[in-house]
């Protein structure tokens, strides 16, 4: 035999990484504007979208990295050169609480972007010179962040210029007794890597 058992477990040091130890980060952008909901008992924590989506996102994925390329031919024979990156949507599943909180946040962002009535945007979106590109107002950023065993981060993607792009349907039935979920897909610029 080639390898051992032992050989095996030397090389997985850290015992492997867990898909499940993760959180995510959302921001708003400032023309959603309410990113507070009140609570009728004082002693608890104000509620917002950015900190509930930390616990109520359930799955989601390290983003993807291609690189494309292009065919330079000298007599007939293909050679390969590297072009640009593209990124892939970015793809959540939202456990939704009965307050609806981050769903109405993300259809807001939605409506900002483009108004369901007339297809336009919000007037604050369409001033200044901030109009399209990685600052413009209706775009924000994000992250997905990895921990070890041990509770500490080690690997952390932050997305650059995010905005939502798709919000699934929430399927209701009476001969259900689960929790909700929906998907959003998200579009971005780019993402940046920082490990810990």
């Amino acid at each position: 035999m080639a390898f051992t058992i032992t050989d095996f477990k030397s090389n997985l040091k850290q015992g492997g990484a867990r898909s499940s130890l993760f959180d995510v980060t959302i921001f708003f952008p400032p023309a959603n504007t309410t990113n507070a909901n009140s609570t009728t008992d004082d002693t608890e924590a104000i509620a917002t979208p950015s900190s509930q989506i930390k616990f109520l996102v359930s799955s989601t994925s390290i983003p993807a990295s291609t690189l494309t390329t292009y065919d330079i031919f000298f007599h007939g024979k293909a050679l390969k050169v590297a072009a640009g990156r593209t990124f892939d949507a970015w793809e959540t599943t939202i456990i939704n609480d009965e307050d609806f909180l981050i769903r109405n946040e993300i259809e807001k962002w939605i409506d900002t972007i483009s108004k369901p009535d007339l297809n336009t945007r919000k007037k604050e979106l369409t001033e200044g010179d901030k109009k399209e590109g990685t600052n413009a107002k209706y775009k924000s950023t994000g992250s997905v962040t990895q921990y070890s065993k041990a509770g500490s981060a080690i690997r952390k993607y932050k997305f650059i210029g995010l905005f939502p792009t798709l919000l699934s349907t929430i399927s209701l039935s009476w001969d259900s007794s689960t929790i909700e979920t929906y998907t959003c897909s998200w579009a971005y610029d780019s993402w940046e890597l920082s490990t810990v």
